[in-house]
């Protein structure tokens, strides 16, 4: 097990982060992780044995696991953007929820959790491409697109 140390200043107690893990232990069982990405289809029971890997590229501690496959690397540009976009989306979620919970609208389902997601999905997507948006989507692609 590789073992990361992380600590604010000299005297704190140096927490540890495993980095090299290859399976992850979620509610319905140990799912392996694997730095390759690949796409299956069809339908078929799956238990612990022939479930689905969970495809990563970075590890525990936030850095690039060796031997990774990116498809479509990000360049710096796109990755700050997609990562202001996230950071915007947080503030006006914010804003929107606490007015509707003042009684100013009646609704308002917040992104929370689900910013990358809904970013990524947006920036994947062509100038000319049309978005039927809902929800807690309808936002990403007017931050992404319309004001960038």
């Amino acid at each position: 097990m590789a073992r990361r140390g992380l600590a604010s200043d000299a005297n704190a107690e140096v927490a540890y982060i495993d980095t090299s893990e290859t399976v992850i232990e979620l509610p319905g069982g140990n799912v392996r992780l694997t730095p390759e990405l690949s796409f299956v289809g069809g339908f078929e029971d799956l238990t612990e044995a022939t479930r689905r890997p969970i495809y990563r590229t970075l590890n525990a501690a936030g850095r690039e696991i060796p031997g990774a496959v990116l498809p479509h690397p990000l360049g710096k540009e796109d990755a700050v953007k997609m990562y202001s976009t996230m950071a915007r989306l947080q503030t006006m979620d914010t804003m929107f929820y606490d007015a509707q919970r003042q009684g100013r609208f009646s609704f308002y389902l917040t992104s929370q959790g689900e910013e990358a997601t809904a970013v990524a999905a947006a920036a994947a997507l062509e100038p000319e491409d049309e978005v039927f948006a809902q929800a807690s989507t309808s936002s990403i692609d007017f931050f992404f697109r319309a004001f960038n």
